[in-house]
């Protein structure tokens, strides 16, 4: 294989990959679990996509998302015709965000009466 067609062949497959990450600003992007993902499909030209299940947040927002695609996957895509898609998705949930005027304060309770005789 000559150097050219090896180089050639470097930049194709060096293009197949792809890397998006989305993270939330400030003190919301903290992420406060590791990273979870799966492969979703991306069937009929887009007509059918797959949803990640997100069932680690226990109700918090997610602090970052990331897509991915790899060689094998843009491989896929080419000899499908587009057909297949798959990508890696992969997330980490947000910090607890504590809610407006609840401080955690224990409810005092209301003093002892004395009874009469």
């Amino acid at each position: 294989m000559s150097k050219r067609a090896a180089a050639l062949l470097c930049l194709g497959l060096s293009s197949a990959c792809a890397h998006y990450r989305v993270q939330a600003p400030g003190a919301a992007g903290a992420s406060a679990t590791e990273a979870q993902g799966e492969v979703l499909w991306s069937l009929g030209w887009g007509l059918v996509q797959e949803r990640p299940r997100v069932d680690n947040c226990q109700d918090q927002a997610l602090a970052e998302v990331t897509q991915s695609t790899n060689v094998g996957f843009a491989l896929i895509s080419v000899l499908t015709l587009g057909l297949a898609m798959p990508q890696r998705v992969e997330w980490r949930c947000a910090k607890a965000q504590p809610t407006p005027g609840d401080l955690g304060v224990r409810p005092v309770a209301p003093p002892a009466t004395a009874e009469g005789p």
